[in-house]
């Protein structure tokens, strides 16, 4: 049985005065101790809220039993490397061998890490842009937010963590950046990085990343260029570099790992406004844009301080978005969350006027369409919608039509929630409302009938939508509803996931892999897209720029597309994962 020992260098870390060396030995006896029971199973499963594949639990146990606890997740795209660390961190955790964890992500990826871990692993993670972050032992923090900002880099630096995980690991592909550099020098005990694309230009860009995870394991950049490279892309020494390579990288491929899943069928139903919605929808923008330019970019009201204005801001955001949802919602924003704040104010008065109008609103034209959807046949559907004030008018309307439904969202209880889903399993109800709590976690292949009431701004809320139904244990081809608006930002959007990275059609897992691609600095999708929106002239910009964005993420898909190809035919060649 081997002990999870830590690398010489690891050692040095730990003894540079991050830890005495009498802590040290204490651990490592403890560690010791610890492992006797062994790694031949997981302990964890019991403790987590979903049931890994075959292949996933492998991976993890192989990282633990073989590996000490150190390794290159390299599976191919889709096959759910963030399951595989999960697993390997709560394993770790619940054995009591690791009390720290630092995870490094894109910034697209930030939240998506929060809500897998939370939901499936029961691990919360403190995000480094809150308060208190940095006395946190579970911390997440994007790669280019840490390395922008000198105070999150020192009080990482102050730190020995006992798991350092990276995703996307590609960005430390070349040595000489300050990124690469930032990350070799964190305190660490153990590393999962984690890359479905370890090698992008160069045979060279793997040692690199075994560097990291195992100073000196390659030897010199030198020795290891003369002993294992002929040219950038062609390896020599195969069999010793294979097996050097397999003691530290795990590849799990699709071929040898997935069933095929039944095919998409995907239906946009465009949506044309009624003359008061379409008047509604562009006087909503423009109060946003214009409270966005007084009050944020000029005159700050009295009394108000920086996390007023930062409040206003986010209060905006979702205003643009629900007004792609439904009247209702972006009603209710208007009057609870915005009119009191402009209490006062000259624009109190427009506020008010905004919402007399849009209550003028009865039912949006968007779901007398929905209605003729569902009555279409008597097949079972899911809706999805991100905004209870839209759920709550589509039950209202539903109870009139005679529609059965059930609904499920985040306020309900745990006994509520498996209440809701049986009785959809059960075919008690033709349709299951629900908020973006229903698109984790739920396995619903029992449907294969989906609609997008409204789309999140976010696309890999989409993508999980659509892996609640597409999944193993699917037997049915997979029917998907998109219903944007004509004019406005959901089609905009719908077209940016279509026509450029055809989210509907992708492998699940592999727009995450798009999204690292782009070069992003510490915004979010929905953030970009919000600031357009406020600061864009108007419609013929704001729609320039969104599609900027969709030229960003196709050519962010077409790098990546060459990195597999040149990933597969090297690694194939050398035989790791075979």
């Amino acid at each position: 049985m081997k002990v999870v020992m830590p690398t010489e260098a690891q050692m040095q870390a730990l003894l540079s005065g991050k830890s005495s060396s009498m802590n040290v030995r204490l651990e490592l006896q403890s560690q010791e101790i610890r492992l006797q029971k062994g790694f031949d199973r997981l302990v964890c499963l019991s403790e987590i809220e979903i049931e890994p594949r075959p292949w996933q639990t492998d991976a993890a146990l192989k990282v633990l039993r073989d590996m000490q606890g150190s390794a290159i997740l390299a599976d191919e795209v889709g096959l759910g490397k963030t399951i595989e660390a999960g697993l390997i961190i709560k394993e770790l955790y619940t054995r009591g061998l690791i009390k720290s964890v630092l995870i490094l992500v894109p910034a697209p990826l930030v939240e998506q890490w929060k809500e897998e871990l939370n939901e499936k692993f029961n691990i919360e993670l403190k995000d480094s842009r809150e308060l208190g972050w940095e006395t946190s032992n579970f911390i997440i923090t994007s790669i280019p937010g840490l390395v922008r900002s000198e105070e999150r880099k020192r009080k990482i630096s102050e730190r020995t963590f006992d798991l350092l995980v990276v995703d996307e690991a590609h960005c430390l592909k070349n040595h000489t950046t300050a990124t690469y550099k930032f990350i070799y020098s964190i305190s660490k005990i153990n590393t999962l990085l984690m890359s479905a694309t370890p090698i992008q230009n160069d045979i060279r860009e793997l040692y690199n990343l075994v560097n990291i995870l195992k100073p000196g394991y390659l030897s010199s950049r030198k020795l290891f260029r003369e002993e294992y490279i002929i040219n950038r892309y062609t390896p020599k020494n195969i069999q010793n570099l294979k097996e050097l390579l397999n003691n530290v990288m795990i590849r799990n491929r699709r071929a040898n790992t997935l069933v095929e899943l039944p095919r998409r069928h995907v239906y946009s139903m465009e949506i044309e406004l009624s003359d008061i919605e379409r008047e509604f929808h562009n006087q909503v923008i423009d109060f946003c844009r214009n409270i966005y330019r007084k009050y944020v970019d000029g005159q700050i009201p009295i009394g108000w301080d920086k996390t007023e204005i930062n409040l206003i801001v986010l209060i905006l955001m979702m205003l643009l978005k629900q007004n792609c949802s439904s009247p209702q919602s972006t009603l209710r924003t208007l009057k609870n969350r915005m009119l009191p704040r402009l209490s006062g104010l000259d624009d109190q008065k427009i506020c008010e006027d905004l919402i007399g109008f849009g209550e003028s609103i009865s039912v949006p034209t968007k779901t007398l369409e929905l209605l003729k959807i569902i009555k279409a046949n008597n097949n079972q559907v899911i809706v999805y919608s991100e905004y209870l004030p839209t759920i709550e008018m589509l039950k209202s309307v539903f109870t009139e039509q005679g529609v059965t439904f059930t609904t499920y969202q985040g306020g309900l209880s745990s006994s509520e929630k498996q209440m809701a889903i049986e009785r959809f399993r059960n075919g008690e109800c033709q349709v299951f409302i629900s908020t973006e709590s229903g698109g984790q976690g739920l396995n619903l292949q029992f449907c294969h009938r989906l609609i997008n009431y409204d789309l999140p701004w976010n696309p890999m809320r989409i993508e999980q939508r659509i892996g609640r139904v597409h999944r193993f244990g699917q037997v049915n081809d997979v029917e998907i509803f998109t219903m944007p608006t004509k004019g406005t930002i959901d089609e905009y959007l719908l077209y940016i996931l279509t026509s450029k990275v055809n989210l509907f059609e992708i492998v699940i897992g592999e727009l995450d892999t798009i999204l690292s691609y782009m070069k992003v600095e510490d915004d979010s999708l929905e953030v970009r897209i919000g600031k357009i929106i406020l600061e864009s002239a108007n419609a013929s910009e704001i729609e320039h720029k969104l599609r900027a964005i969709g030229e960003d993420m196709l050519k962010a898909k077409q790098e990546l597309e060459g990195d597999i190809d040149q990933t597969t035919k090297i690694l194939d060649h050398i035989g790791v994962g075979a």
